[in-house]
């Protein structure tokens, strides 16, 4: 079994090199090997599609019989994938910085291109690594890293880092390109969101106006009480005094009929 498991990953790694090699210039980033018992589905992610078909599938159909031919490949079905965005495609960004090398342009100018060309689409964070004889003939290796944004270095959560690698082919020795890139929308379990201060005075200013809008509600209530309170004992006190009048005037009437009773007798 261990012998089997061997085979084929070499056998995946040399369909890797060979496939780069062959389709270096239609932006080639991976592939992807899923075996059914119909037939082994090869997936090939690339920038440009049309050049890997060709005209009326030439092309493709020539890969698949090399690729049967040469690794014993049982019924291989190429399928051909285009990327989206390939800017936030590991691979495809360090192929671009080491065909720029072996042009001889500037290393710095290239890696800080590539990264704000990274950083525009919308990722998180971008680290290009380069290794190798950098300076030129006679110059130690070294290694140079240049970065920016967010990135994971360690832990769980280094599986959400996309990684790819290349090398670049130059006179004084092979340069290692490798690129880290954090996708737009990931989120990490360690991620913690801080609120700005300005939302929050804003959110205590909202509350202390919504305290003051309850407060002159409840005196608004607690004054029409009084007053209806007040209105009413009001009313009570005029019923009160209106009876008292009633009573008084009927005591007077009286008292006025009786004198008049009393004044013929004495005029007799």
């Amino acid at each position: 079994m261990e012998k089997h498991f061997i085979e084929e990953g070499k056998i995946r790694s040399e369909i890797e090199n060979f496939l780069r090699n062959e389709l270096s210039g239609t932006g080639y980033s991976g592939i992807d090997i899923q075996k059914t018992p119909l037939a082994t589905r090869i997936i090939l992610f690339v920038e440009k599609p049309p050049l890997v078909i060709g005209k009326k599938g030439k092309r493709i159909n020539r890969l698949t019989k090399f690729l049967k031919s040469k690794y014993g490949i049982d019924n291989p079905a190429i399928d051909v994938q285009k990327i989206e965005n390939p800017t936030l495609d590991p691979n495809i960004v360090a192929r671009r910085i080491a065909t720029a090398l072996e042009r001889g342009m500037n290393r710095r100018r290239i890696v800080y291109k590539a990264l704000r060309a990274v950083m525009g689409s919308g990722a998180r964070g971008v680290e290009v690594t380069l290794s190798g004889k950098i300076i030129g003939k006679g110059g130690r290796a070294r290694t140079e890293k240049y970065s920016e944004g967010y990135m994971k270095k360690a832990g769980d959560s280094l599986k959400f880092v996309e990684v790819g690698s290349t090398q670049a082919y130059l006179k004084a020795g092979i340069i290692g390109v490798t690129v880290r890139i954090v996708p737009p929308d990931v989120v990490f379990p360690d991620q913690i969101e801080v609120i700005p201060q300005e939302a929050e005075e804003e959110e205590t200013e909202e509350e202390e106006k919504a305290e003051e809008t309850k407060e002159k509600t409840k005196k608004e209530k607690t004054e029409k009480a009084k007053e209806k309170k007040k209105k009413g004992k009001t009313e009570k006190k005029k019923e009160k005094t209106g009876e008292k009048k009633t009573t008084k005037r009927k005591g007077s009437s009286s008292k006025k009929s009786k004198e008049k009773d009393k004044k013929p007798e004495t005029g007799n």
